[in-house]
Order: structure tokens, then C-alpha cells, then sequence
């Protein structure tokens, strides 16, 4: 009962940033919560496995956190958030690698796909374009490489794959109901005690 207790509070930590700033909006004609949600329902109906579907509902909330501590998006005004870092770094007390690493990547993921497959790049709506900008831009012949090279390159590019699908306005998903105990069993803390549940 105890470790449910404490599953429970830090899932309810994760989700408080979104529960205080995820009707801000994502640059798409959507909020936050909605891309959130719907980018978990798509790694849902791509079977991806439990930790890809975490971490497609968390990827961006490194942009809540921003919001929270300072006020405003980092963006919106010319400038680089990192919320693929603040966002790994915050649920990393939470939620093992598997979780945190693809998050933490999925900033490269898209100047990666941007830089090696002409058909996203097409694809990209103008606000992706520009905070891809902001975000780096295109990978060089040997920073592709070296993110190839990553253990978590395969899961950071599905993520991505997720995150660009879950922008659809008149899309009606499951709430966050339907991931909490997929969230509390994933927890560090019930993982660490009780690695089989």
C-alpha cells in the first residue's frame, strides 16, 4: 500500500505541470494536454511498448516547467528552451532511461529526419520549422553519425514520429485516466522495489 501511495504522488507530481499550464497552446491549433494525450493514443495504435508510450505523454513537458518557473515560453521569444533537457531532467526523478533518454532526443530526433529525409522536411508545418531554428537546424554528415550511434536513437525516432502525428485539433482521445496506472508502474519507485509488477 505504501509504495502505491508513493507511486501515486509522483505520478500526480509528473502530471501537476500539466495540470496547471496544459491549455496552453502547442503552435499547432492545439494545447499542450491534447498533444500530450494524443501523442501516447498514437504509440498506442503503433504498439509501441509501455516506456515509448510514457514518454510520447511526457516528451514536451519541458515547456510546462518553463511556463511554471518563468512566466512564458522561452520560444515565443526568439530563444532556445531546451525542454527536451529541463523535461528528461525533471522526470529522470521519476521514471528510468528508457523513458527520459528518448525524450531527451527527440529535439535531435527531428533535426535528424529534417536533415536525411526530404519528405518530413516537406512536411513540417511553419511553426516546426521555426523553432527547429531555434533548436539547431540541420545536423552535419557527422552529427548524424554520432546520433545514430545512440542506444536510443531507434526509440527517439518513433517518439518523434508520435510527436508530429499528435497535432490534430478535432482528434478525441483517451484522458489521462486511461494512462495512470500505466504511469505508477513504471515509476522508479515500483520498478526498484518490485522490478515484476
Amino acid at each position: 500500500m505504501r509504495l502505491r501511495t508513493l507511486a501515486r504522488k509522483a505520478v500526480d507530481q509528473v502530471w501537476q505541470p500539466f495540470a496547471e499550464y496544459g491549455h496552453m497552446p502547442l503552435g499547432e491549433d492545439i494545447s499542450q494536454t491534447r498533444h500530450a494525450l494524443q501523442c501516447a493514443w498514437f504509440a498506442e495504435q503503433d504498439n509501441a511498448p509501455a516506456h515509448l508510450v510514457i514518454a510520447a505523454l511526457l516528451h514536451d513537458v519541458g515547456h510546462l516547467i518553463t511556463w511554471q518557473e518563468q512566466g512564458l515560453h522561452p520560444e515565443a521569444g526568439g530563444d532556445n528552451g531546451y525542454h527536451e533537457k529541463v523535461g528528461a531532467a525533471f522526470l529522470s526523478e521519476y521514471f528510468a532511461d528508457d523513458v527520459t533518454k528518448p525524450i531527451r532526443l527527440h529535439v535531435a530526433a527531428k533535426r535528424y529526419l529534417y536533415s536525411t529525409d526530404a519528405a518530413y522536411r516537406e512536411s513540417l508545418s511553419a511553426a516546426s520549422q521555426q523553432s527547429l531554428e531555434l533548436q539547431g537546424g540541420w545536423m552535419d554528415e557527422s552529427t548524424c553519425r554520432a546520433f545514430e550511434s545512440s542506444p536510443w536513437f531507434v526509440d527517439a525516432l518513433r517518439l518523434r514520429k508520435y510527436d508530429e502525428q499528435g497535432k490534430q485539433p478535432a482528434l478525441k482521445v483517451p484522458g489521462i485516466d486511461h494512462y495512470y496506472e500505466l504511469l505508477i508502474q513504471h515509476t522508479r519507485v515500483v520498478q526498484e522495489r518490485n522490478p515484476h509488477v
